[in-house]
């Protein structure tokens, strides 16, 4: 190799690593060091389950050649003998996309998917999910965040081998940083994760829930004055199998509730309602007012009904009021409030915050965690990046890690996400498991950063 080109990947590395160490790894994209070209958007077919519950679920296909008739078959065996099939609707704002809603499903049973065309089953790309149980059950849920475009990463192989029956994506599906005001970049981001193999058989082998941040749902660090924000929003109605939404309206916030066991899981979208970063810390806001009033309603209802409520903020929580715009610590007056309102419900005890954006592994086992009233606050919060992207730190401290995704001058990076494990045998409490992973690269191997346990007593 030529001494320039030996200097070049040296100072790219260092370059990195100084980065990270500063907590700038996501500017790494825009020097030319996040690695490999994206996939061809034209060469897979999305195809994947999401919205499950203990009776129903939905599937949403992209067909790699859509024309023509396409139906869905679904089988509880996996040998298509006799496979029940489902007609789609075809979304009015995109003729290519099929939606398949499936009703009358048996609960803990596991459904095979493939698409039907031309009177047959095609077995070559084919899903399957398991339905949640009805009542308390013990069940496991991968967390993870931040994935290049179209990654080919094997932490993703990683993550399908340890069998969750939940995958929820904490944000950063892609990093397009996508500036137009059109549907069709948005799109074709989506299609070039699924061209991805190791990603689109993890997609396909559980049920998933997924809630976007900023690089996927428009440039770094984005507010509500992204220029794509109505797009990404159509985009995201097209392609994702997600459970419903709490403002149906096209032009609307993407937020959204459900129910696992006696878990309550609230996904909140913090970035298609916050404003700029640069209005002032008093009238800021990420949720936005239709949001956080139906953030507070779901916490009210969940109190006397589960044991546990999982908050999915795709942003870090703890931090310094001010330190920075993008995580709670530059909203730091709306972080008081709703941390308030946690105490005053007296809903702490049952809380967890799961979050992404940061690349890296932590948790915090509610020490550092006091926003509200003076004795209130100290429920746990989870940090659960990067699937490969280049380290980063972001608020804290975290009474656990942080452990960022390890920078490396050559070869591929590593990866990581956490498990929580829930185990509910319908008793007096819930226990609860969290396990940070990180997939060595290098090693071909999967070891443990963290390993934390909580138990919630039911209401």
């Amino acid at each position: 190799m030529p001494v320039t080109s030996v200097r070049t990947r040296l100072f790219a590395g260092a370059l990195a690593a100084g980065l990270a160490i500063l907590g700038l790894g996501g500017a790494c994209r825009s020097l030319g060091l996040a690695g490999p070209s994206p996939a061809d958007a034209d060469s897979g077919t999305v195809l994947w389950a999401g919205g499950v519950t203990d009776s129903s679920a939905r599937v949403v296909a992209r067909p790699a050649t859509p024309e023509g008739e396409v139906r869905l078959a679904v089988d509880t065996t996996g040998t298509w003998t006799d496979p029940m099939i489902f007609e789609g609707t075809v979304p009015a704002t995109n003729s290519d996309v099929r939606h398949f809603h499936l009703d009358g499903l048996a609960p803990r049973t596991t459904y095979h998917y493939a698409l039907h065309r031309g009177g047959a089953v095609d077995t070559t790309e084919q899903g399957q999910f398991q339905t949640f149980g009805t009542g308390a059950f013990s069940f496991r849920v991968a967390l993870g965040a931040c994935a290049e475009t179209g990654s080919q990463h094997p932490v993703f192989g990683a993550l399908r081998r340890t069998q969750p029956d939940l995958f929820l994506h904490l944000g950063d599906l892609h990093y397009e940083d996508i500036r137009v005001p059109a549907p069709t970049a948005f799109r074709t981001a989506y299609r070039r994760v699924h061209a991805s193999s190791p990603q689109a058989r993890l997609f396909r082998s559980t049920a998933l829930a997924y809630m976007w941040d900023d690089h996927d749902y428009g440039p770094n660090n984005s507010s509500r004055q992204a220029p794509g924000q109505n797009a990404s929003r159509q985009a995201y109605r097209e392609y994702v199998p997600h459970y419903p939404l709490a403002p149906k309206e096209q032009r609307r916030p993407i937020y959204q509730a459900f129910t696992v066991g006696r878990v309550r899981i609230i996904l909140t979208d913090l970035r298609s309602a916050r404003t700029p970063n640069q209005a002032p810390d008093s009238t800021k806001t990420m949720m936005g007012t239709a949001q956080k009033a139906w953030f507070k309603r779901q916490l009210a209802q969940a109190k006397d009904q589960y044991p546990v409520i999982a908050w999915g903020s795709s942003v870090p929580w703890i931090g310094a009021p001010g330190d920075s715009n993008d995580h709670w610590g530059g909203f730091a007056a709306e972080r008081r409030e709703l941390a308030t309102y946690i105490d005053s419900l007296g809903v702490a005890d049952q809380l967890v915050t799961l979050s992404g954006d940061a690349h890296m592994v932590a948790l915090d086992d509610g020490t550092h965690n006091r926003y509200g009233q003076e004795d209130g606050g100290g429920f746990p919060v989870v940090q659960v990046a990067s699937l490969g992207r280049r380290g980063s730190v972001k608020g804290g401290p975290y009474t656990h890690g942080p452990y960022p995704t390890p920078i490396r001058l050559f070869g591929q990076n590593d990866g990581q996400f956490v498990l929580m494990d829930v185990q509910d045998d319908g008793g007096e409490e819930v226990c609860i498991t969290w396990t940070g992973k990180r997939y060595q690269a290098d090693m071909e191997r999967l070891v443990t950063l963290l390993d934390w346990r909580r138990c919630f007593p039911a209401p």
